[in-house]
């Protein structure tokens, strides 16, 4: 490797190549421009410069380049920085970005809510559509029909009428309650109508199972099956965490922010 002396401060320099003649050479340490006088000393391994002033001279060396990248740096960022910020980023990213699961789980529950809806209309009504008939059974379990082979059937009282209306009308009314569910968790996924999806995820707070969450609680007091209990609790408020996830998620300030901010148009 060639070794040159600066001729101001006596700091020897070591390029990676010689030096033509006619090129020059900065000195990393006085900044002094030289042009080397003769040829480069050789190195040898006796007379090598100690590891401290061997590191010394490499950073050095490579400081310059350093020096030279960030001025670089800095030219580049004086001419791109008046056209960076030419627009403002939009909020509706990261917010789409926080609702799309909990919106996802909200609909979920809508949907959840409408199909037991549909379940709960069917089992109000059929006993008023179709004819249940009335069998006998044996000991052993085994369904008899009546003698003289006539068929009876079981006819609903004035009561178990106007309690299948009830249910015909509590069931509908969950329908209409998981539609507005899912109507708000599917503006909630598009960051629209915050006012509706804010109602919707407070809605959810009652369950799909809710009925049947009733109806087991109902069965354990009445049978004192405590057993129960558990499961018809759970039905009860198994969808509260989901709630409270979205609710919270609709008030965080990105998500504001998104909502606030009005929605692109398609071009």
């Amino acid at each position: 490797m060639p070794v040159y002396d600066c001729p101001e401060c006596g700091a020897q320099l070591r390029p990676k190549n010689p030096v033509p003649a006619g090129k020059k050479l900065r000195c990393p340490k006085c900044e002094t421009v030289f042009a080397p006088a003769g040829k480069a000393k050789a190195k040898t391994a006796a007379k090598a410069p100690p590891p401290a002033v061997a590191a010394e001279e490499e950073s050095d060396r490579y400081g310059l380049i350093q020096k030279d990248e960030v001025q670089n740096q800095d030219a580049t960022r004086a001419a791109f920085d008046p056209i960076k910020n030419r627009f403002e980023l939009s909020a509706r990213g990261p917010a789409l970005g926080l609702v799309v699961k909990p919106s996802t789980w909200l609909l979920r529950l809508g949907v959840i809510t409408c199909i037991m809806a549909l379940v709960g209309v069917m089992f109000a009504i059929w006993p008023m559509i179709f004819k249940v008939e009335i069998v006998d059974r044996d000991v052993k379990g085994i369904k008899y029909g009546p003698q003289n082979d006539v068929r009876k059937f079981k006819e609903l009282t004035p009561e178990e009428y106007q309690e299948r209306w009830m249910m015909l009308g509590m069931m509908i009314f969950q329908f209409a309650w998981g539609s507005v569910i899912c109507a708000g968790a599917s503006k909630m996924h598009e960051l629209q109508a915050y006012g509706l999806s804010m109602t919707a995820s407070i809605m959810s707070l009652v369950g799909p199972f809710l009925p049947l969450g009733i109806a087991l609680i109902q069965y354990a007091v009445a049978n004192e099956e405590n057993y129960v209990i558990m499961p018809g609790v759970l039905s009860l408020g198994g969808s509260i965490p989901f709630s409270i996830w979205c609710i919270a998620t609709l008030r965080n300030k990105k998500v504001l922010a998104g909502f606030a901010e009005e929605e692109p148009e398609d071009f």
